[in-house]
Order: C-alpha cells, then sequence, then structure tokens
C-alpha cells in the first residue's frame, strides 16, 4: 500500500482544509488501475468471470479451478494492485493445485462503481457466492493482502469461510498515517477489533522486512488472537518484504492445509525463513 503518499496527501489536505479533502485522501487510498483485466500472461486455464454485487454493479474477477481434494482462495489484492496482478504473483499456488477466484474492487480495472469499505465489502460478498459455486463441496479459503486483508477479515466477520490468510495485514487502516492526519483517514479496515469476532483458522503471514507495514503490526495481530484464543498462527517470514514471493506463501498454505487435515503443524517441512508462532505461543516452533 502506498502509505507514504497517502501520509503526504493527508498533510497537504490539512493545510489547505477545502471540502474535497476527504476524496483526496480517498483516492490515495484507492489508487485503482484503470487497464481493463485481461487473461494474458495468466496461468493456463484462467478466465474472466462477471458477479453482481448486492447493489447492482457487475464487477469482472478471474477465476483458475482448484485440483481434485484442493481448497478454492478467494483473493483479495492490495489498494494498488489488481485481480491479474495477484493471480501473477500466487502462480506458484495454481501450479500446486489450488483453486483461484481472483475478486477485482468496485472501480478498479475498468469495473463500475467507486471504491470504499462498505463497497468492498459487497464486492467480497458477491465473489464468495462465486468462490462456494466454483468450489462445489470443496474448502473456501479467503485470502487477503495488505488493505484485501482487511476486506478478507471483515468477510470472515460476517460469515463462515473455512480458512483465513493474512499477508502483510495492519491492525487497522488509521494506523498508517501520522497521528496529526487520522482524521482524514476514512474507512477503519479495523482488523484488531474484528480478532474477537473471528471463528475462520487464520493463518497470519508477515514479512520480517515488510517496510510498508511494519512487523509491530504483526505482533499486535497476533497478541490479539491468542487473547481471543483463536486457532491458526503467524508465520515470520524472514527477510520478506511487504509482498513475499509466491513459493512462500505456497509453503505456508500447504503447512496450514496439513494442519487442518491433522491438527498437528509440520514443522520439519516448514521452510527456515517461515518461522511459525501458533497463537499463544511468543517463540518460535522452528527458532
Amino acid at each position: 500500500m502506498r502509505f507514504g503518499r497517502l501520509a503526504a496527501a493527508a498533510v497537504a489536505a490539512l493545510l489547505l482544509v477545502s471540502p474535497a479533502t476527504a476524496g483526496t485522501v480517498r483516492d490515495r487510498i484507492y489508487p485503482a488501475p484503470t487497464a481493463p483485466l485481461s487473461v494474458a500472461g495468466l496461468p493456463g486455464g484462467a478466465e474472466l468471470v462477471t458477479v453482481r454485487t448486492a447493489d447492482g454493479l457487475d464487477l469482472r474477477g478471474i477465476v483458475l479451478p482448484a485440483g481434485a481434494g484442493m481448497p478454492t482462495l478467494l483473493v483479495f489484492h492490495g489498494n494498488g494492485s489488481s485481480a491479474a496482478d495477484a493471480v501473477r504473483w500466487l502462480a506458484p499456488l495454481v501450479s500446486g493445485g489450488y483453486g483461484i477466484v481472483a475478486a477485482e474492487y468496485r472501480g478498479y480495472s475498468g469495473n463500475p462503481g467507486r471504491p470504499d469499505q462498505a463497497g468492498l465489502a459487497a464486492d467480497a460478498d458477491a465473489f464468495l457466492a462465486l468462490a462456494h459455486q466454483r468450489a462445489g463441496s470443496g474448502a473456501v479459503w479467503a485470502l487477503g493482502h495488505s488493505l484485501g486483508g482487511g476486506v478478507a477479515v471483515g468477510l470472515a466477520r460476517r460469515t463462515r469461510l473455512d480458512a483465513l490468510v493474512t499477508v502483510g495485514a495492519f491492525t487497522r487502516l488509521r494506523a498508517m498515517a501520522p497521528k496529526m492526519v487520522r482524521s482524514f483517514v476514512p474507512n477503519a479496515y479495523d482488523n484488531l477489533s474484528a480478532v474477537p469476532q473471528l471463528t475462520a483458522p487464520w493463518i497470519l503471514v508477515h514479512g520480517s522486512a515488510d517496510g510498508i507495514v511494519p512487523i509491530t503490526e504483526a505482533r499486535t495481530l497476533h497478541a490479539a488472537a491468542g487473547a481471543a484464543h483463536l486457532r491458526g498462527g503467524a508465520f515470520v517470514l524472514m527477510d520478506a518484504d511487504h509482498k513475499p514471493d509466491g513459493a512462500l506463501i505456497l509453503a505456508v498454505c500447504d503447512a496450514a492445509r496439513a494442519w487442518l487435515a491433522t491438527g498437528e503443524w509440520p514443522v520439519p517441512s516448514l521452510p527456515p525463513s517461515a518461522k511459525l508462532l501458533p497463537f499463544g505461543e511468543t517463540t518460535p516452533r522452528n527458532p
């Protein structure tokens, strides 16, 4: 997420104090790409799909089928990305047999509408219905990156999911802006307050070298999840940045899948750079 630009815009808005202030900051929160979605260059089997939201918008997204017995991942990308970018990033998971339903937001990639928190929640609900349709009796996991982590947490707060995966998630959006300008930042995406209401197993993934959302945000979420006695754990990816390599995300998801199936974390098979801290624990299982 482009929080540096968001903060600069908010400071400028504070000095100018115009009626357009909220809109200016909102545009920095949602720097939507305008190029229409395409499956060019994506893994084989990718197809464009359309869903209709409860408020009547027809949104395009991208779908890839799951292999036999594999989960379908409902993917919510970061604020300056797109569904196609997310599929490219997660290509190793496609190769590993995971299905993908890559949601594209309103106002993004040629989709109609204007993005805001309530709108993205409606978009998430519409793509969840598609994910269940495509998964059939298979598992549906939500995977959210950065701002998309807030969309995924909000979805998990409202409805049942088989698992929740967040990558580079923050405690709340306003925590990413300087205190003096937080009142200008709309759409709280308050992940921290949602934690006690989550029922899905949660896999919290964060790069130790994330320069966009500090690792301290993950520590706070991990502590809250432990206090709420949630099932799951955190994976700290050593030296990884805000968008860790897709192969590492595959390794984490495979570990989570094994844990969900057996109740045991497959610690010996974890990559050395992926440090596992189940919720309620403060030292890695694989130091």
